[in-house]
């Protein structure tokens, strides 16, 4: 980390990962007519992959102001065109994070984020595959909360947030996209002493307007599927610290 100024931090970091190999789904039967064997249910090999992340801190009066660059690469594993289950190719995110946190005013709180990616599959055999976003990935996402102290009840916090995503692929072949959306939460908190303890009463209502909406795409054992975002609910809760 390099400091240029008083308040300004620049960054560099770099990372190497390993993950679990995915399983082979039951229709990676092979190809009888190439004499390809399949390899059902197979695990494959560990995935590798590499990060690495350019970024800058500035502290401006009571806020935080963040931007960051990555590249992160993983291995890819996916059925190809003979029906076997193949590490192949790599899958490639590159993209750029902002943020800001801190304090508007006395009593006014803010954390906002915004994350734009790119992200495709390379050097794959499938072509199809190739050359649009990959499945389940936006290219924007962007989440903002607040909340507000108010200065006539001590302890008592009102608390507002929303969460964008952009439309995304729900297939491999980038055909089929579900929709962007945008879900809206409210609540509020009370910090309170009693009898010795810290108290903190909560209420939240998320998917305030009981928004429809798909929040994931995915695959498992080679079928794809929609995942039905939350509706409506709210929570109250009670902690005590002892």
């Amino acid at each position: 980390m390099y400091q240029p100024w008083e308040r300004t931090h620049i960054y560099a970091s770099y990372a190497k990962g390993l993950s679990d190999g995915t399983q082979a789904p039951a229709y990676a039967v092979g190809n009888p007519d190439k004499g390809i064997e399949g390899n059902a249910y197979a695990t494959l090999a560990p995935m590798h992959s590499t990060q690495y992340e350019l970024g800058i801190k500035q502290q401006w009066q009571n806020l935080l102001l963040t931007a960051a660059l990555f590249d992160l690469k993983q291995d890819n594993q996916y059925t190809n065109s003979d029906n076997y289950y193949v590490a192949d190719g790599e899958r490639h995110n590159f993209g750029l994070e902002l943020g800001v946190q801190g304090r508007l005013s006395q009593n006014f709180d803010i954390t906002s984020t915004l994350a734009l990616t790119r992200s495709r599959l390379k050097d794959i055999q499938v072509e199809a595959y190739q050359g649009h976003q990959t499945q389940n990935t936006p290219t924007v996402r962007f989440a903002n909360y607040v909340s507000y102290q108010l200065p006539q009840v001590d302890g008592l916090r009102l608390l507002a947030g929303m969460q964008y995503s952009s439309s995304k692929y729900a297939e491999k072949t980038g055909t089929v996209k579900v929709s962007g959306y945008s879900v809206f939460n409210v609540g509020a908190a009370y910090n309170f002493r009693a009898y010795g303890y810290d108290n903190t009463l909560r209420f939240n209502v998320d998917n305030l307007f009981n928004k429809k909406y798909w929040r994931d795409v995915g695959s498992f054992a080679g079928d794809d599927y929609l995942f039905l975002g939350a509706p409506r609910t709210a929570q109250l809760s009670w902690n005590i610290r002892f």
